[in-house]
């Protein structure tokens, strides 16, 4: 008896000990934004997604050395011709999207890469969809300029076949061709993290702006 009153104490300690020690290491993981200029693999693989390689691009930086960012914007990678933002947006959990969002040349939305996603197992996770991201493919900082900070919001309640797709894709180009905004096409169930992707898009694109702004400050 006496022998159990004397190894329960250190053995509770431990496993409390292993089970925090657990924990940090999973929130550390979550949260984790590198910002020491170097691409990781993480953002090398959501750069092929995107372009098909990752090669020629480079974290870019201001004058000090330091990692360039925007208001919302982690970091942002060019080659030169191609931009991506990594962004960390909160969804229906704080921080439950991290994407690379890239610009191309005209100011549109060229794709979405998800990095990480910690949003609800079966709803949330939905967001990564293709036929979800797919209705941001070509949006301009102009079709999203609504005051509101979700934007207009509709929501479908089935993702994910190819039709869906087709007719996110006619969608979108007949937003283009009208010049009429931009209305969030949510998954159902998942307005919080469709919300988060949106506002994550949008960041992109005011970061894509500003940037393009001070560059031409710069020349002048």
């Amino acid at each position: 008896m006496m022998f159990n009153e004397k190894i329960k104490p250190p053995l509770v300690l431990t496993l409390i000990c292993i089970i925090t020690c657990g924990l940090l290491v999973a929130a550390y993981q979550a949260t984790y934004v590198d910002n020491t200029g170097v691409i990781t693999e993480k953002l090398e693989s959501g750069l092929t997604e995107l372009y098909g390689s990752a090669d020629g691009f480079e974290m870019l930086k201001n004058d000090d050395g330091s990692v360039l960012t925007y208001d919302g914007v982690d970091s942002v990678i060019s080659d030169g011709t191609n931009t991506a933002f990594e962004i960390t947006a909160n969804g229906y959990s704080t921080g439950g999207l991290h994407v690379l969002v890239g610009i191309d040349t005209n100011g549109g939305v060229s794709g979405i890469s998800i990095l990480t996603i910690g949003e609800t197992p079966g709803l949330g996770t939905r967001v990564q969809e293709e036929s979800f991201l797919n209705q941001f493919k070509g949006v301009t900082k102009e079709m999203t300029a609504s005051e509101e900070d979700s934007g207009p919001v509709k929501e479908r309640s089935v993702w994910g076949t190819r039709q869906k797709i087709n007719e996110l894709s006619f969608y979108n180009e007949a937003l283009g061709d009208s010049g009429s905004g931009f209305t969030l096409d949510a998954v159902s169930g998942a307005t919080f993290s469709s919300k988060g992707m949106y506002s994550a898009v949008k960041t992109a694109l005011n970061a894509y702006d500003e940037m393009n702004r001070e560059e031409g400050e710069d020349n002048g």
